[in-house]
């Protein structure tokens, strides 16, 4: 779950996910919840609970993501409905119908977020869980994994171009993944974006 405090002090939510009290406090005392944005139609489980605790919130979804929200939770319309805002920027995912791609900036520094379409999980992770994730081909670094070739991405080549581009975003900072470990420094953000677009592109 990633939240942005547009400059009129409204928060945004992007892939809400249900927290326990302390937290949901803790969000609440950052700012009214104006925004909930469900980022694809698999990451919809915990929208309704946002949007019944935030009743004058909008909840959207990117245009090919809404009618599998929708069977869950009101949506009251698509990202084309998010308000004109210095610090808020998204486009579409090309490629990638189901997500869209949301930026953050502040000052010259400016910080990506994708949803399932590109992920950053490390080599190794615990577990058993942490084996099937490996086994299906979602660990590794940056990417975009096999699992969303399959299930999300409909065009490849767009889609790697479009992280390729994506790499050289003036003042890229930082990469928020769908999953995994934010990417925090500049270089590393705009090489695992090119990564992902390389890797895919060879798939």
């Amino acid at each position: 779950m990633t939240i942005v405090r547009l400059t009129s002090g409204d928060l945004l939510v992007y892939g809400a996910v249900a927290c326990d009290d302390a937290t949901m406090v803790a969000i609440d005392a950052l700012g009214p919840v104006r925004w909930i944005v469900a980022p694809n139609g698999f990451h919809r489980m915990d929208a309704p609970a946002f949007a019944s605790r935030y009743p004058d919130a909008k909840v959207v979804a990117p245009a090919g993501a809404k009618r599998r929200v929708a069977e869950v939770c009101r949506v009251d319309g698509g990202l084309d409905a998010l308000p004109t805002d210095r610090v808020l920027g998204w486009e579409p995912c090309e490629g990638v119908p189901a997500e869209a791609v949301l930026s953050h900036r502040a000052g010259a520094e400016t910080t990506i977020i994708l949803n399932d379409s590109f992920m950053n999980l490390p080599s190794k992770l615990p577990g058993f869980k942490g084996w099937v994730v490996k086994a299906i081909g979602s660990t590794g670094g940056p990417k975009v994994t096999r699992t969303a070739r399959l299930g999300l991405v409909k065009n490849k080549a767009a889609w790697a171009a479009h992280l390729r581009r994506l790499a050289a975003t003036p003042g890229l900072t930082r990469v928020i993944p769908g999953h995994g470990e934010v990417i925090r420094d500049a270089a590393a953000a705009a090489e695992g974006l090119a990564r992902a677009g390389d890797g895919l592109h060879r798939g």
